[in-house]
């Protein structure tokens, strides 16, 4: 009867260890792991107090908004293509809480296809003042 416990009990506790890591792991305000980012906003560094980062890969135009912290505000980035005249846009909230995050990329079609050779504006906030970055969009 002893070893059918202790296969219970290592079995529990695997599956204990396993609900751990998955819950740190959604907790992490990353986006679409194995992206090599170009550029990273992350205002107030390094302890994030603004309650908002942004990650930019200039290759397929991907930009990530996230919600970095546990304050119960949203996170909005406003993106900017400053390659058309007149320049166009799209916004992005992350209401769904810390450690997630919204992403539109060039697939997405339509204004999420960013100019090539051009400047790209993002205004970001999620506490208050707008945060502000800007890009070369080269790739």
């Amino acid at each position: 009867m002893k070893p059918r416990i202790g296969r219970i009990l290592a079995g529990a506790t695997a599956l204990a260890a396993t609900a751990l890591m998955m819950t740190g792991a959604t907790a992490s305000a990353q986006p679409d792991p194995g992206i090599d980012w170009d550029h990273i906003y992350n205002p107030n560094s390094p302890s994030g107090s603004s309650g908002v980062r942004v990650y930019v890969e200039e290759y397929g135009d991907i930009i990530s908004v996230c919600d970095s912290a546990k304050d119960g505000k949203s996170a909005t980035a406003v993106v900017t293509d400053l390659g058309f005249s007149p320049s166009r846009q799209y916004s992005m909230t992350v209401s769904s809480g810390y450690g997630t995050c919204k992403t539109h990329r060039a697939s997405d079609g339509g204004k999420y296809n960013l100019h090539e050779k051009n400047y790209v504006a993002i205004t970001f906030w999620a506490k208050g003042g707008d945060n502000y970055a800007e890009f070369y969009n080269d790739h």
